[in-house]
């Protein structure tokens, strides 16, 4: 995560939770970007290449705090671009005018303390657990936690939590019981400090070392996996706009989608669209 720290220093990145600040006047344009903090690892380092190419031609301002926000900060004119893990809404219908541009894939990941390493969930287990019905690790099968499962959750802006309701909780509900933290990194270290943890993850953030990933239908949670498509709980990140994006930010999002150096990040820990 080193890397990521100096990318905000390198590109004027703004990593504190909520809006981003208005761009000020410049001679070279800002691109000015919030939302999904999935994405934002994805976000930041090309960003960090699109300048490399580019120097001196535009520079970028990231904030974090929750898809739904960063779709909120587009729509109303506040940033460039939009940062989601989750596609458009229905019902609710998305505010008029915002395009979602599809730029990589990703797996969520089930994740427990590293002092139980569950080896698997069926679908059935897993939604007995995220939706409160199952309260005790004595109920699951080759837990080797013991007590109360302590259910940790996403808040509501945040697309992980919509995809993974979606794509593994067969369009459930998390429990109201479980407790929400604002990002995935406070999430991850939420379950790293309890035994009897359970939360989610985007494959980047779990395969980071600090939790243990859980296979969910026999199948374990990883890039390889989700790549080859074994794993089933695979959703999308976006970059959104309010119409069709122009100028400087068309460029960009464009070099996403169609350059060779773009999908070389995001193969390097995320899944490249076909």
């Amino acid at each position: 995560m080193n890397r990521i720290r100096r990318l905000s220093v390198a590109l004027t990145i703004a990593s504190a939770l909520g809006v981003a600040a208005p761009v000020a006047a410049s001679a070279i344009p800002t691109i000015s970007i919030s939302g999904a903090t999935a994405s934002y690892p994805l976000v930041s380092l090309l960003a960090q290449k699109y300048v490399k190419l580019k120097p001196h031609k535009v520079k970028f301002k990231i904030a974090q705090g929750g898809a739904q926000i960063g779709i909120n900060d587009v729509a109303s004119s506040r940033v460039s671009i939009g940062d989601s893990s989750r596609g458009p809404l229905e019902p609710p219908a998305p505010p008029a005018g915002l395009l979602f541009t599809p730029i990589a894939k990703y797996a969520i990941c089930v994740v427990t303390n590293k002092s139980n390493p569950l080896s698997n969930l069926s679908q059935a287990e897993l939604e007995s657990i995220f939706t409160g019905k199952t309260r005790s690790w004595g109920q699951v099968p080759g837990a080797t936690a013991s007590g109360t499962v302590d259910l940790i959750s996403r808040t509501s802006v945040a697309g992980v939590l919509t995809s993974f309701q979606t794509l593994l909780l067969g369009g459930k509900s998390v429990s109201k019981l479980a407790s929400e933290e604002s990002s995935e990194g406070l999430l991850r270290q939420a379950v790293e400090n309890d035994p009897n943890g359970i939360g989610f993850l985007s494959n980047y953030a779990a395969s980071l070392g600090t939790v243990h990933s859980v296979g969910y239908n026999g199948v374990a949670c990883n890039k390889a996996t989700a790549t080859s498509e074994q794993y089933t709980g695979v959703a999308r990140f976006y970059e959104v706009t309010l119409h069709q994006p122009k100028g400087f930010v068309a460029s960009f999002i464009n070099w996403i989608t169609k350059s060779a150096a773009a999908r070389k990040i995001i193969a390097s820990q995320w899944i490249p669209l076909s």
